[in-house]
C-alpha cells in the first residue's frame, strides 16, 4: 500500500488496507458526494430525501466504486474509480465534481 504524507493527500491502495483509517475516508468522501448531490437537487426546485444505495470494493484493481442516488421519481449513478475518489489531484478533483453534476442533472 502506499501512503501519502500529508493529511490532504488520500491513500491510493494497492491491497486491502491495513488500519480502518482507509474505509472511514473513503465513506467520507462519497458522503460528501452526496451531500453535494442533495443540496445541488434541493437548489434546482427538487424537494425531496434523496435515497442510495452502494457497490463498493477495496482498491483500483476491483473497478469502478458505485452509487445510485434515488429521488421519488428518478435515479442516477455516479461510478467512480477508488483513485478517483481518494486521490486529491485537480483531474481526480474535476471528474469527482463532473459526476456530482451529472446526477443533479439527472435527478431534475
Amino acid at each position: 500500500m502506499r501512503h501519502s504524507t500529508t493529511q490532504h493527500d488520500a491513500v491510493v491502495m494497492d491491497k486491502d488496507p491495513l488500519t480502518v483509517d482507509v474505509p472511514r475516508e473513503f465513506h467520507r468522501r462519497m458522503a460528501a458526494i452526496i451531500e453535494a448531490v442533495q443540496t445541488g437537487i434541493w437548489q434546482a426546485g427538487i424537494h425531496d430525501l434523496l435515497g442510495y444505495a452502494t457497490d463498493y470494493a477495496f482498491g483500483q484493481q476491483r473497478g469502478l466504486q458505485t452509487l445510485v442516488l434515488k429521488s421519488k421519481h428518478r435515479s442516477a449513478y455516479v461510478r467512480l474509480h477508488w483513485d478517483t475518489v481518494m486521490r486529491d489531484t485537480p483531474a481526480d478533483r474535476h471528474l469527482v465534481d463532473a459526476a456530482i453534476q451529472n446526477a443533479i442533472n439527472e435527478l431534475r
